[in-house]
């Protein structure tokens, strides 16, 4: 178990569908930004689930999906962050990302995602003596940052 996050397409508001889906599906672009129905009966939600897998050219519009770490990674890159002096600097990492070594189902929503990218940026000056650790930080914060830009650019939040 671990922590994986996403970012979902806009393929839908772009027009970028290859084909339409069906008017009773009701579909709408949810909060963390994935394709969704308010379709009435289960029938009609698995018929708007077969639709969506392909709808466009991301896999159920999944657009960027990354591996934060497994629960023993996230829980040492916490404890690393959430040192005395340096636990300040973090805030929306350490609430919404790495809170957990096994969250899902939540994700940073759009107003944090500027506070976010500068607190990713700000990992550049986080060191680690043991190598190992060094070389997953320097993975985690480029997992981050690709996330941010993908999520930036497409006007998404970061999901888990």
């Amino acid at each position: 178990m671990g922590v994986s996050a996403c970012v979902y397409c806009n393929c839908l508001e772009k027009g970028l569908l290859t084909s339409q889906p069906k008017a009773e599906w009701n579909v709408y672009v949810d909060s963390d930004g994935s394709r969704s129905t308010q379709a009435i009966d289960l029938e009609a939600e698995l018929e708007f689930d077969r639709w969506n897998e392909s709808a466009c050219g991301h896999e159920f519009g999944v657009y960027a999906r990354a591996s934060i770490g497994n629960v023993s990674l996230a829980g040492m890159l916490r404890k690393m962050l959430s040192a005395k002096e340096i636990g300040k600097i973090y805030p929306v990492l350490l609430g919404h990302v790495l809170y957990n070594g096994t969250h899902g189902g939540d994700s940073v929503p759009m107003e944090l995602m500027p506070q976010l990218q500068a607190e990713v940026f700000q990992l550049a000056g986080v060191r680690c003596d043991e190598q190992s650790v060094e070389a997953f930080l320097r993975g985690f914060e480029q997992t981050m940052q690709a996330l941010c830009v993908d999520a930036k650019a497409l006007g998404r939040p970061i999901c888990f």
